[in-house]
């Protein structure tokens, strides 16, 4: 079983880099808690943190779309890259 109940946070900071627009920056912090009765977890008894950051190149300023990447730093040296194409809202 991996848990009856999940907290979960994040702040997000968003900019842009260039004052076109053209090309825009993200830094996050996330933190995630959880609580397994199997095992005997509650809740914020370990915490995993999480954060990380990304660059996003406008290739369609009329529909929004970005093609970014992001890197990311979790708990215990886990990281991970990341390539999207996406549209933001």
């Amino acid at each position: 079983m991996r848990g009856e109940r999940l907290l979960y946070g994040e702040v997000e900071y968003h900019g842009t880099v260039m004052r076109s627009g053209l090309l825009g920056m993200l830094a996050f912090l996330n933190v995630t808690t959880i609580t397994n009765l199997e095992t005997g977890e509650r809740l914020f008894h370990t915490l995993a943190p999480g954060a990380g950051a990304g660059l996003g190149l406008l290739l369609n300023k009329h529909s929004k779309t970005n093609i970014c990447l992001d890197v990311g730093f979790g708990k215990e040296g886990l990281h991970r890259v990341y390539l999207a194409v996406q549209e933001a809202f």
